[in-house]
C-alpha cells in the first residue's frame, strides 16, 4: 500500500489529510494503512453521526473516537440533523450532507484531502445502481481515485473481502453497520442479491462493470476536457452573464449533453434527467420550447438569442439612501456597491458614476412607471430593461437617484456626465472570487 500510494499519490505524500471513519471494515483498514511510517501523513479523522439507528450509531461513533485515541489521531464527531428534508431521497441527501459537513472541515482546518474508504466492490455496485436508476454515461463511469474537490479514494484497487482478510490477519476490529443488511436501499439490494444472482451466469461480472466504468470514465474525461476548450457558462448573477445561443448550437450534440449537464452542476443541481435532456435539445435545434425546468426549480431560458438561468426564487432590492463610506450588498451573490470619498475605482469595479460633494443618492428598485429621457423622448426603463436585464434580475438590479429622479442605472443608462471633478464615487462591483466560484 505504501508504495500504491506514492505511486498514485505523489503530491500528498507528507500532507495533512482528513478520513471519513464510519467505523466499517473500509474506512478502518483504509486508517491504518494511512498511519504507515513510510508516507509521513498528518492524519486527522471525521466520523458523521446521522442521528439514527439508536444506540448502534453511539457505539459506532465511541469505536471511531477510541480508536483514534489509540493512534494518537485526532477525531473530529461530525451530526446531521435526521429530520431535515430530503430532496434527492434518503441516501442521495444523506451522502450530499455528509460531504457537506466534511469539506467545511476540510476547509477550515486546511487538509489537503479527503480520504475515503471506497473499493473496488463499490464501482461494481454502483455502476448496477446508476443503471438500475437510468444514469446516463457520466453516472455509469463510477467513483474515481481522485476528484478535482480534493477527495482521494485510496482503496479501489482491492476488493470488500481483500480488506476484511487483511485486518483479520492483522487483528484489526471494525463495526458493522446493521443498515448495511436493510433491503429497501437499492444499493444493499444490489449487493446481497441482485449482483450475486447475476454472477452466476457471469462470475466476472464485478470486473466487468469496473471496466465498464473505467473506459466511460476515459471517455468523459475526453468530453470534459473538450468543453472546457470550446464551452462558455451562464453566469445567473450577471446581467451579461447568458451565453449565446449559436455557441452551444455549434457544440455536437454529445457535447451539447454534457454541456447542459455541466452547466446545471455548476449550480448545484446534481441530475438532469432524460426528458429534460431531450427537451433543451429540442430547444437548441428548432427554438421550442423557449424555456426548460431544471432540479430544484431552476429554469433554462432562450431570449434575445441567449441563454439564462433563472433560480427558483425571487430577488428584490431593499430601497435605502447610500452614505459615503459604505458597502452595501446587493441581492446577486457577490454584488456590492461601494460609496467612497476616493475616485480611484476598486479593481473588483464593474460600473462606476462620479457624484458631486454634498449630493444625496438613494437607491432603489425599478417602478413600473420610471421614464429616462434618451435622445429627447422620454423612454420607460422597464423597456429598456427587458432588451438589456434578464427578467430574474430585474427587480434586484439598482436604479440610483438623485432627489427622486433617476440619476444612473448602472451598465444601463447615465444622466449627463458631471463636469465637476471633485466628489465622491459610487461603484458597483462583483469580487473576482465570487465569480470564479460558481458551481459547484
Amino acid at each position: 500500500f505504501p508504495a500504491f500510494f506514492h505511486a498514485s499519490f505523489p503530491e500528498l505524500v507528507g500532507k495533512k489529510i482528513l478520513v471519513a471513519l464510519s467505523g466499517g471494515a473500509d474506512s478502518v483498514a483504509l486508517l491504518h494503512l494511512l498511519a504507515h511510517r513510510d508516507l509521513r501523513l498528518k492524519l486527522e479523522a471525521a466520523h458523521v453521526h446521522h442521528g439514527t439507528r439508536g444506540e448502534e450509531a453511539d457505539e459506532d461513533a465511541s469505536f471511531c473516537e477510541e480508536l483514534c485515541r489509540d493512534l494518537g489521531i485526532p477525531y473530529h464527531l461530525l451530526r446531521l440533523n435526521p429530520e431535515q428534508a430530503m430532496p434527492a431521497g434518503r441516501e442521495g441527501t444523506w451522502r450530499m450532507l455528509r460531504y457537506r459537513l466534511l469539506f467545511n472541515l476540510m476547509q477550515d482546518h486546511g487538509f489537503d484531502a479527503i480520504a475515503t474508504g471506497h473499493h473496488h466492490d463499490d464501482v461494481a455496485e454502483g455502476v448496477l445502481v446508476q443503471l438500475l436508476r437510468g444514469g446516463g454515461p457520466r453516472a455509469l463511469s463510477g467513483i474515481t481515485q481522485k476528484t478535482p474537490a480534493g477527495v482521494i479514494r485510496p482503496l479501489l484497487p482491492w476488493t470488500r473481502n481483500e480488506i476484511r482478510s487483511w485486518l483479520d490477519e492483522i487483528g484489526k476490529p471494525w463495526q458493522e453497520d446493521g443498515s448495511n443488511l436493510d433491503l429497501s436501499f437499492l444499493r444493499n439490494r444490489v449487493r446481497h442479491t441482485l449482483l450475486p444472482d447475476l454472477e452466476q451466469a457471469s462470475p466476472s461480472l464485478r470486473n466487468h462493470l469496473v471496466h465498464l466504468a473505467e473506459s466511460l470514465a476515459a471517455a468523459e474525461s475526453y468530453f470534459s476536457s473538450e468543453l472546457i476548450a470550446r464551452a462558455r457558462w451562464i453566469d445567473p448573477w450577471d446581467p451579461d452573464g447568458g451565453v449565446a445561443e449559436e455557441d452551444i448550437r455549434d457544440l455536437p450534440e454529445p457535447l451539447r449533453t454534457r454541456w447542459l449537464h455541466a452547466q446545471a452542476l455548476r449550480v448545484g443541481i446534481e441530475r438532469v434527467s432524460r426528458s429534460q435532456a431531450r427537451l433543451f435539445e429540442a430547444m437548441m435545434v428548432s427554438g421550442i420550447p423557449r424555456a426548460v425546468t431544471l432540479g430544484h426549480r431552476w429554469t433554462i431560458r432562450s431570449a434575445r438569442r441567449h441563454l439564462w438561468l433563472e433560480p427558483p426564487f425571487s430577488l428584490n432590492l431593499v430601497a435605502r439612501k447610500l452614505v459615503v463610506g459604505e458597502a452595501v450588498d446587493l441581492p446577486m451573490p457577490g454584488w456590492k456597491v461601494r460609496v467612497s470619498a476616493d475616485v480611484r475605482s476598486g479593481a473588483d469595479q464593474k460600473w462606476s458614476v462620479l457624484v458631486p460633494t454634498g449630493t444625496e443618492l438613494s437607491m432603489r428598485q425599478v417602478n413600473s412607471d420610471d421614464r429616462v429621457e434618451i435622445d429627447g423622448a422620454a423612454i420607460r426603463v422597464s423597456r429598456i430593461y427587458a432588451r438589456v436585464i434578464p427578467r430574474h434580475l430585474r427587480q434586484a438590479w439598482p436604479v440610483f437617484c438623485k432627489d427622486d429622479r433617476i440619476h444612473w442605472i448602472p451598465g444601463v443608462w447615465q444622466g449627463a456626465a458631471e463636469t465637476r471633478r471633485r466628489g465622491h464615487i459610487v461603484e458597483v462591483m462583483r469580487s473576482e472570487q465570487s465569480a470564479s466560484n460558481l458551481q459547484r
